[in-house]
């Protein structure tokens, strides 16, 4: 299970370089290693991102980080303490 929503969160991220042109959608269906169910599913997700992200104007790393941000946390709720202690040690 743990492996499906790491798979997942690979397949968006992917999934997003595809929506943006920096890669095929092909690419990024093999990066994210996902069955073709899942990528479509992933990849409609993506959309939803890239589509937030072209639309604003100046800051838009700031609006990438922000809108994959909350997805993201989603998707890593069930993984609980162990990611947030070691993030907290870490640097950015």
């Amino acid at each position: 299970m743990k492996k499906e929503k790491v798979k997942k969160m690979t397949g968006i991220f992917a999934s997003f370089f595809a929506h943006t042109g920096h890669i095929s959608k092909d690419e990024a269906k093999e990066i994210s290693g996902l069955d073709d169910e899942s990528f479509d599913e992933a990849y409609s997700e993506a959309y939803n991102i890239a589509d937030k992200f072209m639309e604003t104007e100046g800051e838009n790393m700031d609006k990438f980080m922000d809108f994959g941000s909350k997805k993201m946390d989603k998707l890593m709720e069930h993984f609980g303490a162990k990611i947030e202690e070691y993030l907290e040690g870490y640097r950015w």
